[in-house]
């Protein structure tokens, strides 16, 4: 184990984000987490369970009402039929994802990722032993999959297809006809889906998220292929409270995961639990505006980026909160770096202007940067000034 975690490198996010702490007032538009707090019902929730004493162990799955809840929700909006014992709460979405990669994989197994894609995922891969694949993301195919591309990767080692969809760094949505032709190929191979679904609920001009196991509900055996992770953290302000869940109808595949829960952390934390309850259950309103605040960031972020002489996107974000521009070739670097790493210094040092450098998310974000319009709409103004003076 000792060899694979030096072969993990620390999030260069949290790099960036330790080097702007250090200044007065920065931009923040490096950080992927709303600005928005905790909606109060939630807290309240939280607050109810701990009077009530809900501070023992508690099933290692997670609490029956919650998955009972979230089986509801499942099939409201995103079109799955599942029983609560298909559900497994987690400690946040990337715990959902490690436990799934752990569950199919053996040692130089070969899961198939997105590149560009959040950069954790091919070191949860890297922990288990297996070994991320980059299937290219390009934006004349609006960061969506080249699938004969994809299917040409596929070797006796692939275990797996990872998708993210709204996508983390690009906000590219695939399309219902993406999907079937993804099952499509699942189904040809024998291959696991593994899908990233944290930004389901963020999406804009009247684009919508599929999740793609409701596309195959009328089959049971492909169904038993697709793994879906969720988390509250984007939907509900929820980044710190570290709660998730995965959902199969792959008894076996489920089994394996609860233990990679249990032995890794023993159960998720029972007053968060009754929180994430009160969030499904509740008030759904907060969801709308956070959204109208996110759309209205995008807008004028894009309009900046469009009209900046340094950085250009051909492609309008549909989902998730990122803007992912391309440097011009005729940037002429900064102190002898011409890379996004470099692009990336150079905003934070003359503008105190957060961003993450396209290469963190892997070989297809090279060249560009990743600026999050999550943070509040005076702080996108403020960055959109910086970038017009600086780029």
């Amino acid at each position: 184990m000792k060899s694979i975690l030096d072969q993990i490198q620390v999030s260069g996010i949290v790099q960036i984000r330790d080097r702007l702490l250090k200044l007065d007032n920065p931009l923040r538009l490096e950080s992927g987490e709303p600005s928005f707090d905790t909606p109060q019902h939630i807290k309240e929730a939280a607050i109810e369970a701990m009077a009530k004493n809900e501070t023992h162990y508690v099933n290692s799955q997670g609490i029956v009402p919650l998955r009972t809840a979230l089986t509801r929700k499942l099939a409201e909006q995103n079109g799955m039929q599942n029983s609560e014992a298909d559900v497994l709460i987690t400690n946040g979405g990337m715990h959902a994802l490690y436990a799934a990669f752990s569950a199919i994989t053996e040692e130089g197994d070969e899961i198939i990722i997105p590149t560009p894609n959040w950069t954790c995922v091919q070191w949860l891969i890297t922990m288990t032993g297996a070994i991320p694949v980059h299937a290219p993301l390009l934006e004349s195919n609006e960061f969506r999959f080249d699938l004969d591309q994809l299917e040409s990767l596929i070797g006796p080692k692939t275990k797996a297809i990872l998708i993210n969809s709204p996508h983390n760094p690009t906000g590219a949505i695939l399309t219902p006809e993406d999907l079937s032709q993804l099952l499509a190929i699942a189904e040809r191979h024998n291959l696991f889906i593994i899908s990233d679904e944290a930004y389901e609920h963020i999406t804009y001009d009247d684009f919508q998220h599929t999740s793609i196991a409701s596309l195959a509900q009328g089959n049971p055996e492909l169904l038993k292929q697709i793994i879906s992770v969720y988390t509250f953290s984007k939907s509900y302000a929820m980044t710190g409270w570290r709660l998730g869940y995965a959902v199969t109808s792959n008894a076996e595949v489920l089994s394996a995961m609860k233990k990679v829960v249990l032995y890794s952390a023993n159960g998720i934390n029972s007053v968060t639990q009754w929180a994430g309850l009160a969030a499904i259950s509740g008030e759904q309103k907060f969801l709308a505006k956070m959204k109208s605040v996110f759309k209205h960031n995008r807008d004028l972020l894009l309009a900046g980026i469009q009209q900046s002489k340094l950085l250009s996107m051909t492609y309008t974000p549909k989902g998730a909160f990122y803007c992912f521009p391309k440097i011009s070739d005729n940037w002429d670097g900064y102190e002898g770096d011409k890379s996004d790493v470099g692009f990336a210094n150079y905003l934070i040092d003359n503008g105190k202007l957060g961003c993450t450098p396209g290469s963190i998310f892997g070989p297809g974000g090279n060249g560009f940067i990743r600026f999050s319009y999550a943070c509040s709409t005076q702080m996108v103004e403020a960055a959109v000034e910086n970038i017009l003076r600086l780029a």
